[in-house]
């Protein structure tokens, strides 16, 4: 099982960029000057230099994470606990059909969607895809143990479950090629 370090915080006045070389640091021990990061508008974060590094950023409710692996890209996603109002119409409209009726027949429907889109999420992240015309293709509910994969843009993908220690009401999930064991770090 490969391990996916992940570093969190309450977000501050820093800029995401900040954040994403001080967590880069702690995770390298490299220097927080030394990195070159290519941002592009709708993309995650590329490492230029060092070239084996990949991140997948996320923030809610106030709190920012980064994803770091030195073997391969990450996705990670977190979501503050809150449903939008619309909830079942986007559950229908944009989860795969397992995935809405495990939200409408839920006991706790909101949780239940908040799970399931940060899982989606992740998973999406991971490749550097994003939200698009195959969002809905794929199946998360069996996913979320780290080493059930879902089959998602044309591989296996792994996602893993997590919380954040001190964030309760937040939900985290993390996506790797391979299957995984996420470390959550908080850092100051």
């Amino acid at each position: 099982m490969t391990e996916i370090t992940v570093y969190y915080r309450k977000m501050g006045k820093e800029r995401s960029e900040v954040l994403l070389r001080l967590a880069a640091s702690r995770f390298t021990g490299i220097p927080p000057g030394e990195f070159e990061i290519l941002r592009e508008p709708g993309k995650k974060p590329l490492f230029l230099r060092p070239p084996d590094l990949f991140t997948s950023v996320s923030h809610s409710g106030g709190v920012w994470a980064a994803a770091f692996s030195r073997e391969f890209p990450v996705g990670l996603d977190i979501q503050k606990s809150v449903a939008p109002l619309r909830r079942d119409k986007i559950a229908l409209r944009y989860f795969h059909p397992e995935e809405a009726r495990a939200v409408l027949s839920d006991p706790d429907p909101d949780a239940a969607f908040c799970r399931i889109w940060c899982r989606k999420e992740a998973v999406s992240k991971q490749p550097g895809r994003g939200i698009d015309a195959e969002f809905s293709s794929f199946d998360t509910t069996r996913a979320g143990d780290g080493i059930t994969p879902v089959s998602a843009y044309g591989s296996d993908l792994f996602s893993a479950d997590f919380s954040l220690p001190g964030f309760p009401d937040l939900f985290a999930s993390a996506a790797a090629p391979r299957p995984l064991l996420v470390l959550p770090v908080l850092f100051t």
